[in-house]
Order: structure tokens, then sequence, then C-alpha cells
């Protein structure tokens, strides 16, 4: 049972990082360019730089939360397992969509002086 949780976590993990990265990618887009006009190649530099980094830390950090999952016996627990960790990678995700439109205004600031 455990491999089958696993899999489904890891499957539907991927999936919504994935789904949430190309639709932060493309609607960020008129965000960032909104702050670097005159610089259109710099902007869509950050904003490509800016979902790698999203892909690498939230399939990673997936990947690596496999180390602590418990003994599962039934489909009830491996149900409480998957959306247990999907909540915790959800919370991570909002949150890093906060800190990088923060640093993007960051970026902004020192890229105007």
């Amino acid at each position: 049972m455990n491999e089958l949780t696993y899999i489904l976590y890891i499957l539907l993990s991927s999936t919504i990082v994935i789904l949430v990265g190309n639709w932060c990618y493309k609607n960020g887009k008129v965000y960032i360019l909104s702050y670097f006009t005159d610089a259109i190649n710099f902007g869509n530099g950050i904003n490509r730089l800016l979902r790698i980094a999203y892909y690498l830390l939230n399939i990673g950090l997936a990947v690596w939360s496999l180390h602590s999952m418990r003994e599962i016996n039934n489909s009830i627990e491996m149900i409480l397992e998957i959306s247990s960790r999907l909540s915790y990678i959800l919370l991570i995700i909002g949150l890093l969509h906060f800190f990088n439109i923060y640093t993007v205004y960051l970026i902004y600031k020192n890229f105007k002086n």
C-alpha cells in the first residue's frame, strides 16, 4: 500500500506544481514586464528563472517529504496521508508566490536605481 501512496502522491503533487507553475509563469509575465518596460529581455529572464526555481524547489520538496511518510495499511489512511501532504505543498506554493512577488519588486527597485 505504501508504494501506491508514493506513486499517487508524486503524480498529484507534480501535476499541481507544474500546472500552478505554468499558470504563474504566463500570468506573471504581465506583472514582471510592467516593472521592466525598458528591459523586456531582463524581465523575461527573471520570469523564466523564477519558474525553474519554483519547479526545482517544490518538486524537490515533494520528493524529499516521502522519507517521513508513515506506514499505510488501508485506503482511508492513504487518502489522509496524501491530502495532508498535498496541503503542505499547497501552503508552500502560496508562500513562494508572495515571496516571488516581493522579490520582483525588490529587483525592480534596485534595477531602477
